[in-house]
């Protein structure tokens, strides 16, 4: 005879939350990763050579996470955001070189122009 105290009571025996045929619905229990457009977007507009990878990348999202590739599409949408900075990082630098080079234009022109405007005049002997 089987002693009643081994077997586990009905209320201790491990159930499942999510039936199986449900389970295979879901592709994941973590939410959707967004694409963040709007930042190979903003690559585009900053500096458009890395608008290409950050637009592919950003296209690659929705299908990777659809495909059950959780991880993948987190790493496309974490790579648009990065591109997008690095755009506005590389912009942001290039127009600081403009400011600065203007500027010593500026002075340049500005110490061998003269009083008298004659910069021409010399330019011509």
């Amino acid at each position: 005879m089987v002693n009643p105290a081994s077997e586990p009571a009905p209320d201790d025996r491990p159930t499942r939350s999510v039936p199986a045929a449900d389970a295979a619905a879901v592709p994941s229990a973590r939410a959707r990763p967004i694409s963040n457009a709007g930042w190979a977007v903003a690559s585009l507009l900053f500096f458009w050579p890395l608008a290409f990878s950050a637009f592919h990348h950003a296209f690659e999202v929705y299908p990777r996470w659809a495909e059950g590739d959780i991880d993948g599409a987190e790493y496309a949408s974490r790579r648009v955001r990065k591109l997008g900075q690095l755009s506005l990082w590389i912009f942001g630098g290039l127009l600081l070189l403009a400011i600065v080079l203007y500027a010593i234009a500026a002075i340049v022109l500005i110490a061998h122009g003269g009083e008298g405007g004659d910069w021409h005049h010399r330019m011509r002997d």
